[in-house]
């Protein structure tokens, strides 16, 4: 194909979920370079696939919907394509925007372009894979693709925008810049900076940091002792010790010969494997169930695993370069081996370095109705991602009515963030900062008698439409949760209770672990 063949008509179509690609479509479609074409801005859905051919030139601009869907204003175009055999005259090109927080960033962009390659259309360009940051990349992109579409076929050809996904497999050496002990009762919780600066990395206030987690130097030690042979630590360096699934346990009850560990994985024996498992690693397993003849390492390394990633509620607000984190430490010593958590072991005592990436958390983000009342409920670290989402509202400068109930131990040790949080309080980011410290009293006063102490208060808020976001330990906070908003909120017969409607209505937003 002629890449200066005469040009008969120019196509910017656009797929959009939220405004932005179809703003970015008008704005190339005014572009002065374009305007000898007289371009059309349209829907991808309103472009007839049947029609392109020799002589046209698509630009097209979407974004993708959720983790790489297609927008509804592009599906049917892409159905359209596919239908078709071949587009061997048409040129094209392809600007995609995406969220590098979701597994398949830009899925929808990537998709076309590769429908429209396989069918020997011609890309003027290559590919634009963009994030949060779109603007930079289209600020690039349109003069170069205006010099292409004058004449000039090799203006762009060492142009290329491609933001970097991140993964397991792909994860982001970041800095830790910032390591604070926040309390000072033992387990310890800890503020921990990372420096994202130069990854690209786009997130919001509620979504999650995942650390590709580093085993503990002192179990991979353990594990090569029992073994009698120093390779194991090569070998299962980067498998994972901790998190046992019960295929796992089944093959080395089944190689050991283990009555005791099969009869643990009856389903009617849960409660008793849950609680022998609770902070338990493989090597655990290995000492009381098998021998190293019985297990031999290549076998157990072939067993294991990949070592999984954690996943971190974010404590920072939208787009930062420093990435925050409130975590807990995990230290205690079992069977006379002291042991620490995987990632937080790493990330507490490690090199000062750690791999991650981000992944989308749309259902923790802040509602579109700014005008909507909030009530954060966190208890211990739990408090992470309220913390973003605070910091999110002070960096936008935006005010609305939002109430803090936190829950700890001991208010004098135990009050993560408290100048922060009384520093929102007073300069009125929070209107209301409550707080529940289970040890102070005589009788235990958790989060959920903090809410009923302000039942009147708490029911007006939700009468405003109020949105509720909760975090915490799933064990401890989600019934009691449930059952006091249920009593602050009692349905009329024959409704949903509160805490269900609360669900239907898109209002509660829960993050439990």
């Amino acid at each position: 194909m002629n890449a200066t063949a005469p040009i008969h008509r120019v196509l910017v179509g656009y797929g959009s979920e939220s405004g932005n690609a179809r703003a970015l479509a008008h704005r190339l479609g005014a572009l002065p370079a374009l305007q000898c074409h007289s371009p059309q801005v349209l829907p991808l859905n309103a472009i007839d696939v049947a029609s392109l051919g020799s002589g046209d030139v698509l630009l097209a601009l979407s974004s993708s919907f959720g983790d790489g869907e297609p927008p509804a204003n592009g599906e049917a175009f892409a159905d359209a394509l596919r239908q078709v055999p071949a587009l061997p005259g048409l040129r094209y090109a392809v600007f995609g925007l995406g969220d590098t927080g979701y597994p398949r960033f830009c899925g929808f962009s990537k998709a076309l372009d590769g429908l429209l390659a396989e069918r020997q259309a011609q890309p003027l360009l290559h590919r634009v894979d963009a994030d949060g940051g779109y603007e930079q990349f289209f600020q690039r992109w349109a003069p170069v693709l205006g010099d292409v579409l004058a004449g000039h076929p090799d203006a762009g050809n060492d142009l290329r925008l491609q933001v970097t996904a991140y993964a397991e497999d792909n994860a982001f050496l970041a800095p830790i810049t910032t390591r604070r002990r926040l309390s000072g009762g033992d387990p310890a919780a800890w503020h921990l900076g990372l420096d994202l600066r130069g990854s690209g990395m786009a997130y919001r206030a509620g979504d999650t940091l995942h650390v590709v987690a580093q085993n503990d130097p002192a179990l991979l030690d353990a594990l090569a002792r029992w073994y009698g042979q120093d390779e194991a630590i090569a070998l299962l360096r980067h498998k994972e010790l901790r998190l046992l699934g019960k295929g796992v346990l089944r093959e080395l009850a089944r190689l050991g010969g283990s009555d005791v560990l099969k009869r643990l994985l009856k389903s009617s024996e849960r409660p008793a494997l849950e609680a022998y498992l609770e902070g338990a690693d493989v090597l655990d397993v290995l000492m009381d169930h098998a021998t190293p003849g019985s297990v031999p390492l290549e076998r157990l390394a072939a067993l294991l695993s990949p070592c999984l990633p954690r996943a971190y509620s974010l404590a920072s607000a939208a787009g930062g370069e420093e990435a925050t984190l409130c975590i807990r430490e995990v230290h205690y010593t079992r069977s006379g081996r002291e042991r620490r958590g995987t990632a937080t072991g790493w990330l507490l005592q490690g090199d000062g370095t750690a791999q991650v990436y981000c992944r989308s958390n749309p259902g923790f983000h802040l509602p579109t109705d700014t005008q909507a009342p909030l009530l954060l409920v966190g208890t211990g670290t739990g408090i992470a991602p309220l913390m973003g989402l605070l910091r999110e509202l002070e960096a936008a400068g935006q005010r609305r009515e939002v109430h803090l109930v936190f829950g700890e131990k001991q208010r004098a040790h135990d009050f993560l963030y408290r100048t922060e949080l009384e520093g929102w309080l007073r300069e009125g980011t929070l209107q209301g900062l409550h707080t529940a410290f289970s040890r102070d009293g005589a009788a235990k006063f958790y989060v959920q008698h903090a809410l009923a102490a302000q039942s009147a208060q708490v029911a007006a808020l939700f009468e405003r439409g109020a949105h509720l976001y909760v975090c915490g330990n799933k064990r401890h906070l989600e019934g009691a949760m449930q059952a006091a908003i249920n009593q602050i909120l009692p349905a009329a017969e024959d409704t949903l209770e509160a805490w269900p409607a609360l669900q239907a209505q898109g209002r509660l937003h829960c993050e439990l672990y």
